[in-house]
């Protein structure tokens, strides 16, 4: 079978910087043998579309119907899947995927995290979360957090520092 990740992260990058990280982590994805599953529209999914494509993997872009008319394609997707609901959409970004890199986002990227932590954990499967930026140290100590859980999180600083301990 052949091996999943999914990736969340920011619509919208103004960070040249942070861009070419995404890039870097698609294609870091693809040399392992991951095929690649994202949201399928810019800013970090394009970057890590594209950073995969690169590399000769294959992406998968899960997009939503509502916004198919307010967005720009994402130029990299090998294969798009447009869902009716978000619902849709994150238990399609989840199913068969064993591993999730979380990079910089907003309330979507978060939504997404928690939904695909949550529905891996109480299905009792086994998953890795993997979480680039120095802002996601705060879970530790988030009351809202159970403590068990965490054990699936690996927080990293930077694309560097995931790839040194992979």
């Amino acid at each position: 079978m052949n091996k999943i990740a999914t990736t969340f992260g920011a619509s919208k990058v103004i960070d040249k910087k942070l861009y070419e990280e995404g890039v870097e982590l698609g294609r870091f994805l693809a040399k392992l043998g991951y095929t690649v599953k994202c949201g399928g529209y810019q800013g970090l999914m394009e970057a890590v579309s594209k950073g995969t494509k690169e590399a000769g993997g294959t992406v998968i872009g899960i997009r939503l119907k509502h916004f198919e008319n307010l967005r720009q394609d994402n130029p990299y997707l090998d294969i798009k899947i447009v869902t009716n609901d978000l619902f849709e959409r994150i238990k399609l970004l989840t199913l068969d995927s064993e591993l999730f890199v979380v990079q910089s986002g907003s309330i979507g990227t978060l939504n997404e995290l928690f939904c695909a932590w949550a529905l891996k954990y109480s299905l009792g499967e086994t998953f890795r979360v993997c979480l680039i930026g120095k802002n996601y140290k705060y879970f530790y100590n988030c009351p809202f957090i159970p403590q068990e859980t965490l054990k699936y999180l690996e927080i990293y600083e930077t694309l560097e520092d995931l790839k040194r301990n992979f």
